[in-house]
Parts: structure tokens; sequence; C-alpha cells
């Protein structure tokens, strides 16, 4: 053992090392099983381990594979919102341009690409309606009352719902500057 880790960290490092030798091809066949490209496979296997090495909970894992497969799954679940969220932003903006003959720079459109994966990670907590309200409020222009009546909640409810998700945005901000990343 090295001066820099501790009892718990080496026994975390083994117990990752053999779930990964134990169950990491077991995963990758499985996910090609299941998903339309198999080739994605070996990033969403990788994706989970990341998460594995993330979570605190390692050493109360009792079904290793149970728990991969949960972890995939949700990895596929986050993976697909950001697809059908980058294609409908991206089918908006073509309408746009069309529509205005507006001509965007390459780098306009990935900085929105980045901006929306930022409120992807920002906002994966919150719910559903959350969400919806955020976008509806934020993107789409709709006002609270018909934000409220579209999601089936009080104004209220939907005023803490944008508010929830602005203070979500302003901390995933704040942990962005504080982790020295280049803001734009």
């Amino acid at each position: 053992m090295n001066a820099s880790s501790s009892p718990s960290t080496d026994l975390k490092q083994q117990l990752i090392q053999e779930m990964y030798l134990d169950h990491h091809d077991w995963l990758q066949h499985w996910l090609r099983l299941r998903i339309r490209y198999p080739f994605n496979a070996a990033d969403i296997v990788q994706d989970t381990f990341v998460k594995l090495l993330q979570t605190k909970q390692i050493f109360s894992i009792q079904e290793p594979r149970a728990y991969l497969i949960h972890v995939a799954k949700h990895l596929l679940i986050d993976k697909q919102r950001r697809y059908v969220l980058e294609k409908n932003y991206l089918e908006s903006l073509k309408l746009e341009i069309e529509d205005r003959e507006l001509s965007l720079s390459s780098n306009q459109i990935e900085e929105a690409v980045l901006i929306l994966d930022f409120l992807t990670v920002a906002l994966q907590d919150t719910s559903v309606h959350a969400r919806q309200a955020f976008l509806m409020y934020y993107f789409e222009g709709h006002t609270q009352s018909e934000i409220a009546a579209a999601i089936g909640k009080s104004l209220r409810t939907t005023q803490l719902y944008l508010a929830e998700c602005l203070q979500l945005c302003f901390d995933a901000k704040n942990n962005l500057s504080e982790s020295g990343v280049n803001e734009h």
C-alpha cells in the first residue's frame, strides 16, 4: 500500500477491478443484444464502470450484474434523452433557419448543443414535470398558467418547479466554475 491510499481505498479498487474483470465482457454482450447500434455497447460499458467508480455504496452491492444492468439502463435512458433533445433542437433550428433564412455558424450550433448538454446534466435529478415546465417556459415561451394547465399542476407548484430548475442550473454553473472549466 502506498502512502496516499487507505486500506478502504485499496479494497475498493480491488473490488472494482474484480467486478470489471468478471463482468465487463458479459455486460458488453448483454448490451449488444439490446441496443440499436451494438458498437455503442463498449462506450456504455465504460460509462457504467465510471459510475461504479463514483458510487459510495460499492461494498453493499450484493448482485453485481443486476447493479451493472441497472446503471447501464439509466445511462441508456440518459443517452436517449440527450439524443431526442439534440434531435428536436436541431430540427427546430433547421425550421428557424428556413423560416428566417438565418444562417448559424457551426460554433453557434455547437454552443447550443453544449448548453443543452449542460441543462440535461443540471436537471437530471428533477422530475419530468419540472423539466417540462422549464423547457416550456424558457424555450417555448409559455406562460406559467399555460404550463400549469398543460402538466396538470397548480400555478404555485409550477413556479416552484421553475425556481428549483433555476437553482440547479445556478449550482451546476458554480460547480463548473469551481472545477476550472472554461465558461463561454
